[in-house]
């Protein structure tokens, strides 16, 4: 089984991210199972480093990463990959790439969100970009879930902050995480505690950290690979999406010729 885990520009700006994210994986993958990681697109430089972390913050500037992760999935496709997870905390992209491609493909927001609901009564993400609450909010409000999700905890920390744990320096993070999940938990009544940005995840992994005051710290990479070899195997037995309505229809090709040829002047985004 094949799998490409498609995230934004820091999969490839920070040294050492996705070798860290690769190390993770190992710990759950099976025999067979061939995961790749690649970012909106493979290169770094000072432009990915701008951007990195920034560009989220608006609506406009985000529409540009949607539009590469959806050129990412169906290149996954063609590729012969059986499946893609898009392990960004806000799933960009992520109905419109299942109305395009037949292979499945997961959220790391909506797959963390529907486990936390088989673990505990209430959950709240951890993250440390305020500026993505509404977005953030958004995504649970769709999944239907906003009655068990508590306001999200932003830590008292920064993307310098991460870059220098994912280099062997992880007391301030662990600081402002303990510091944040307490208050979630004794202040919002929170028993299952989500890493928001992806990174956090596999900072907290490195830690060896799954519980906190008895409340559940989930690791995702689990529930994410699982939920992916389930859906291939869904798939191989015939149960794929569904191809009805608006949100699940896939575009004719000719029609998806047209459309291109149309804009293909005009700039993406």
């Amino acid at each position: 089984m094949r799998i490409w885990e498609q995230g934004l520009v820091a999969t490839y700006a920070l040294p050492g991210y996705k070798e860290l994210i690769l190390e993770h994986y190992a710990q759950f993958q099976r025999p067979g199972t061939e995961i790749v990681i690649h970012g909106v697109r493979d290169e770094t430089g000072p432009a990915a480093a701008r951007i990195a972390g920034q560009a989220v913050n608006y609506a406009y500037l985000h529409r540009f990463h949607d539009n590469q992760i959806l050129r990412n999935v169906q290149r996954a496709e063609r590729e012969g990959f059986d499946a893609v997870i898009i392990g960004v905390l806000q799933d960009p992209g992520l109905q419109e790439a299942r109305s395009l491609v037949d292979i499945p493909v997961l959220g790391y927001g909506e797959v963390s969100v529907h486990t936390a609901c088989l673990l505990g009564s209430r959950f709240t993400f951890l993250a440390i970009n305020p500026q993505m609450d509404a977005l953030v909010r958004q995504r649970i409000c769709e999944y239907g879930l906003h009655g068990r999700a508590a306001p999200t905890a932003y830590l008292r920390c920064g993307y310098q902050d991460l870059r220098d744990a994912v280099q062997g320096r992880p007391e301030r993070f662990l600081e402002a995480f303990h510091e944040a999940a307490r208050r979630a938990i004794h202040e919002q009544g929170v028993d299952v505690l989500l890493p928001g940005q992806t990174i956090i995840a596999e900072l907290l992994w490195k830690a060896g950290i799954t519980r906190l005051d008895d409340a559940v710290v989930l690791d995702p990479r689990l529930p994410l690979l699982r939920m992916a070899e389930m859906l291939v195997e869904l798939r191989r037995a015939g149960m794929g999406v569904a191809r009805r309505g608006y949100l699940w229809a896939k575009p004719p090709a000719e029609l998806m010729a047209a459309v291109r040829d149309f804009y293909r002047d005009v700039e993406p985004g």
